[in-house]
């Protein structure tokens, strides 16, 4: 039986990865769940999660505010790596750091030569649909992963830092939102595509500024 992960993107938790995750589990607001999210929006029992056939099944447990994966209203989904899952206002995304990075490493081609498994959004300040990801060739910057925060700030300093990062969350979070296929309020916009691969690194890079978040203010907090 596979053991599931899931990081939190959006809500109350976000910045924590919930690790070794045995299904079945259930996703709410009471105690009693396998996943516990303290949200009002969040029914007490909102989603169920269970393996089948080595598939892994989410359904809806006919929740008050519905449950959404990639921006789409669901009652059951099979999930895959990558999947955004919407509950009230939190958004998890399913899969490991390790699992999304091998992931996007085994498609990398498929999209380098397709305009297929693209993302839609509203806007036409983006590359034309088909185009490899930009800086594909570029060494990245920090290769050992996200540089750490610093260290011994004043209470004033932490809390500025919050904001900051908050602030590089929120305009990130604007332009992933617009991401979701169709938004409803701009269907006259004209769209532009990315890549999956793309817009995976778009979600690593919001979960960073999460767990960075989170940190400023939960230093002691196993994340």
């Amino acid at each position: 039986m596979a053991l599931l992960t899931f990081q939190v993107l959006e809500g109350m938790e976000r910045g924590r990865v919930l690790s070794n995750l045995q299904p079945p589990i259930t996703i709410g607001r009471e105690e009693d769940n396998g996943v516990q999210l303290n949200d009002e929006r969040v029914s007490r029992f909102h989603a169920k999660i269970q393996e089948d056939e080595e598939q892994v099944i989410l359904t809806d447990l006919e929740s008050t505010n519905g449950t959404r994966v990639n921006g789409h209203p669901v009652q059951m989904h099979v999930l895959r790596i990558g999947d955004q899952v919407a509950i009230g206002r939190c958004l998890l995304l399913y899969g490991s750091p390790d699992e999304i990075e091998a992931q996007i490493q085994s498609r990398r081609g498929e999209f380098k030569q397709s305009a297929g498994g693209t993302v839609t959004f509203d806007s036409d300040d983006m590359r034309q649909p088909g185009d490899s990801p930009a800086g594909d060739e570029m060494p990245r910057m920090f290769p050992d992963g996200p540089p750490p925060l610093p260290a011994g700030l004043r209470p004033v300093q932490v809390a500025q830092l919050s904001d900051a990062l908050a602030h590089l969350h929120d305009r990130l979070r604007a332009v992933i939102e617009r991401g979701r296929s169709q938004d409803e309020q701009n269907q006259e916009a004209p769209p532009f595509q990315v890549d999956w691969v793309d817009w995976q690194k778009l979600l690593q890079v919001e979960m960073e500024l999460s767990t960075y978040i989170r940190s400023t203010t939960n230093p002691d907090d196993d994340v």
